[in-house]
């Protein structure tokens, strides 16, 4: 696990937004496939931003500040982050609401730094790019499904295969 870098699990068929991509359409692209976000790239497939969940998750609700009393729950409010969140959430096209500044790696980037910066900065995925060009990217899935391939590894059949159910270690 140690040794293994970006290209060794990264996904390179990558689900992406297009600039201008409207929010609806990203949110459909997301949950058709399955992940939390999307890389927002241009024309040149070169990486611009990030949209995910949490930045479409308030579209089309009430604002917060109508809604502000005593929520029930365990933690205080933050109204500002939820403000902005709303603000965000209201946004037409991908770019409007998008992070900017995103962390990215490259293909020889080990794992075991890609993990602590996932953990540091909480996300969920890091695009992996050569250059300012999106050429794969690693989710948490990945590192998890890497490491637990290096405590028990089931030989050299292919992952289709495990996950079809045709492999079968006793």
């Amino acid at each position: 696990m140690l040794s293994l870098c970006a290209r060794d699990i990264m996904t390179r068929d990558v689900v992406t937004a297009r600039k201008g991509t409207s929010l609806e359409e990203a949110m459909r692209l997301m949950a058709e496939n399955q992940v939390s976000g999307l890389p927002v790239v241009d024309a040149d497939c070169s990486l611009v931003g990030v949209i995910t969940e949490s930045d479409v998750l308030l579209k089309g609700l009430h604002a917060p500040s109508e809604m502000r009393g005593n929520p029930p729950g365990l933690f205080a409010p933050q109204p500002d982050g939820v403000d902005e969140a709303y603000r965000r959430a209201q946004s037409e096209c991908v770019e409007e609401a998008m992070t900017r500044r995103v962390i990215a790696y490259m293909e020889d980037s080990l794992v075991v730094d890609i993990a602590r910066a996932m953990v540091e900065h909480a996300i969920n995925r890091v695009p992996i790019v050569d250059g300012r060009r999106l050429v794969g990217i690693v989710s948490r899935r990945d590192v998890i499904r890497a490491m637990a391939h290096a405590a028990h590894p089931i030989g050299d059949y292919e992952d289709s295969e495990v996950r079809s159910g045709k492999v079968i270690e006793l």
